[in-house]
C-alpha cells in the first residue's frame, strides 16, 4: 500500500508526552520568558487599575470642589446683591482653594477670592490671588483678560498707575481683547500719570476703532481737553 501523502514520518513521530518537542530550543525559549511575561502582564494590569482609581478619585474631588465653589458663589452673590460683608464668602473661597488644589473649583475660587479682597480694599491680597489665578489659567486667553483687568484696577486703587497701565495693556493685546473698555482704562491711567500725550493717543484709538462706541462723546471731549492742555503747557 502506498504511503499517504503528508508530513514525513520523522516529522510526526514522537509528538507525544515524552517527545523531544518539549525540550526543543523554541519551547525552551518560550518557557524561559513565560514568567517575566506573566509578571509584565500583572504589572500592566495593576498600572491600568491604578489609573482608573486615580481618575475616579480625581473626578470625585472635582465634583466636591464644584459643589463647594457653588456654595461659596451663592453666599458671594447674596452679599454683593444686598451690600453685605464679603468675609463669609471669602472664607468659603479660601477653603476651596486649600482643600481642593488642582481642581477647576479651586482655580475659580482664587479669582473670586481676589474679587472679595478688592471689594474689602485688601489690594495686596487681591493682587496675590489674581496672580495665583493667572498661574493656573496660563494660555486660557479669556480668563487671563479678566485677571489682568482686575489687576489693573487693584494697582489703580493703590495709585500705582505705572503697573496699572501695564496690566490694562495686557487686556487689549492681542487685539481685540477688551477693546474699548481696555483703551479707556489705559488712557485714564496715563492721564493720572500726567502723560497727556499717551493718554490722548489711546483715546484716539477708541475714536478710530470704535467710532460708534458707548463712550464716544466722552472720549472726544477728553481728547479736546488733553490737547488743549498740552498746547497751553507748551
Amino acid at each position: 500500500m502506498a504511503e499517504k501523502e503528508g508530513l514525513p514520518k520523522e516529522a510526526i513521530s514522537g509528538v507525544g508526552a515524552g517527545s523531544s518537542l518539549f525540550s526543543s530550543p523554541v519551547f525552551s525559549s518560550i518557557y524561559r520568558y513565560r514568567i517575566p511575561f506573566i509578571v509584565g502582564v500583572i504589572l500592566l494590569t495593576v498600572f491600568v487599575a491604578g489609573i482608573l482609581v486615580l481618575r475616579h478619585l480625581a473626578a470625585k474631588k472635582e465634583g466636591e470642589a464644584t459643589t463647594r465653589f457653588a456654595e461659596a458663589y451663592k453666599v458671594y452673590s447674596e452679599a454683593v446683591t444686598n451690600d453685605k460683608s464679603l468675609e463669609e464668602a471669602l472664607a468659603l473661597y479660601e477653603s476651596v482653594v486649600s482643600d481642593y488644589q488642582g481642581t477647576t473649583g479651586a482655580t475659580m475660587s482664587l479669582f473670586y477670592a481676589g474679587n472679595c479682597q478688592y471689594s474689602m480694599e485688601r489690594y495686596d491680597d487681591a493682587i496675590t490671588s489674581y496672580n495665583s489665578f493667572l498661574e493656573q489659567v496660563a494660555n486660557e486667553y479669556h480668563l487671563e483678560l479678566l485677571a489682568y483687568d482686575s489687576l489693573g484696577y487693584c494697582y489703580e486703587a493703590k495709585k500705582d498707575f505705572t503697573n496699572a497701565v501695564e496690566s490694562f495693556k495686557k487686556t487689549v493685546s492681542p487685539a481685540p481683547g477688551l477693546g474699548e473698555s481696555g483703551y479707556l482704562n489705559i488712557a485714564r491711567c496715563y492721564e493720572l500719570l500726567g502723560d497727556t500725550e499717551n493718554s490722548a493717543a489711546f483715546y484716539k484709538k477708541i475714536v478710530l476703532e470704535y467710532p460708534n462706541g458707548r463712550s464716544i462723546d466722552f472720549v472726544k471731549e477728553k481728547i479736546r481737553v488733553l490737547e488743549s492742555n498740552g498746547r497751553e503747557e507748551r
